[in-house]
This record gives C-alpha cells, structure tokens and sequence, in this order.
C-alpha cells in the first residue's frame, strides 16, 4: 500500500514548467476519472504512459490507493497540460460524422476518436480508441509516419494536407483490405499535433501510394 502524500509533496517543483494547487485526497480519485474519460483516455492507456498496471489505475480510480510521489507528480503534469482541451470540440465535430473519419494524435499514432459513420462499419474499431497504434502501421500510413522529412514537416507546421490511396493502414485484423482515398489534415494544438484523416471509396485500379503533399506556403 503507498502512503498517502502530505499536501506539501503535491507542490510541483520548480523544475516543472506548470505549478499546480495540490489536489486534495479525497477528491482525487473522482478527478482522475472524471480527467480521464474527458480526454478520452483508457485505464490501459494511462497505465502505460505512468508505466504501472491497469489493476493501479483502478485502485486510484476506487480510492483503494494512492500513486506514490513520483507518480502524483506526473499526473498533475497531465492534467495541468490537458486542463485547457482545445481538441475537445474536434473529437466531438468527428464522433457525430455520417462520413468516414477518424481522428488522431501524431505522438505515437493514438486514436482518440471516429465518426458514427467509421463505427458502423468497423464496430469494434471502439476498442482501439486511446491506443497508441505507431507499432501497427503498414504501407503509406506507416512511410508518413516514420519519413524523417515527413515528420519534420508536420511537427513544424509547414505540411498541412497529404492524400493518397491505400488498401490498408494497420496489420490488425478489422482493417480489411479494400482500395480506398484518405485525406490527411494535420492541425498543431500547443504541444499536441492532430492528425484528421477522411476516407472516400475510389476506383479499385487507381494505383497505391502518396499522391500529394500540400504545404503551407506553396
């Protein structure tokens, strides 16, 4: 069991870039939750950021336990960096689409939400909301997200649409290959790079592969 941190151990040192009000421990444990669903992320997810289990995330969650200091400090750097969520309205714009759309984190590929219309073709796509998905991608999807000059180019802002064709983007098992265009609009929220991504039906002997990069400026 970890002892519970006094409220002059919640301070975040001077060393961190935001100073946080100590949290309360009787109110932590809803707070986690109610931050966690908000932003959409799992318990396995923030479990895997923090580098403890599932079952802690749990146990902090039910107010059964407490994260140690090092882990308190971390958390508040969580939360203090999504406290403004300025993504909060994209991923409720995208969730409520007829059309085919998903929308993702670049950092680690993670994907925070789809469309109604992404679900109800592929239902248990749900179940990779949260997920960081880098390790999963195949052909084009796995070049955009790997290319050095590529990468440069998003992260400073300067590449802001890609479209290509693809049969598929991931190695998991509901990414069912079909010929299909995507179009990539990449958006920068302070530290957090969006990456929107719309997918068409198309000719199935249109041929694979990036067919236009458009940056900003050109």
């Amino acid at each position: 069991m970890t002892i519970q941190p006094s409220s002059s151990e919640l301070r975040v040192p001077d060393a961190y870039p935001i100073r946080l009000q100590p949290i309360a421990a009787e109110n932590f444990a809803r707070r986690l939750k109610t931050w966690r669903h908000i932003n959409s992320i799992k318990q396995a997810a923030l479990a895997q950021m923090l580098g403890v289990s599932q079952a802690t995330i749990s146990f902090w969650e039910s107010g059964r336990d407490m994260p140690s200091r090092d882990n308190m400090r971390r958390l508040h750097d969580l939360m203090a960096r999504s406290g403004r969520d300025e993504t909060l309205l994209d991923r409720l714009f995208v969730k409520r689409q007829s059309g085919m759309r998903a929308l993702f984190d670049f950092d680690g590929v993670r994907l925070l939400t789809t469309s109604q219309g992404f679900r109800s073709l592929w239902p248990d796509s749900g179940d990779l909301e949260s997920r960081f998905l880098a390790d999963h991608l195949v052909d084009e999807a796995q070049h955009l997200a790997f290319d050095r000059e590529i990468g440069h180019g998003i992260m400073d802002g300067s590449l802001g649409v890609v479209t290509g064709v693809s049969d598929r983007h991931m190695n998991l098992s509901l990414d069912v290959p079909i010929r299909h265009r995507w179009h990539m609009c990449f958006r920068r929220y302070g530290y957090q790079t969006l990456v929107d991504v719309v997918y068409e039906p198309c000719l199935a002997t249109l041929p694979k592969g990036i067919s236009d990069l458009v940056h900003l400026g050109d």
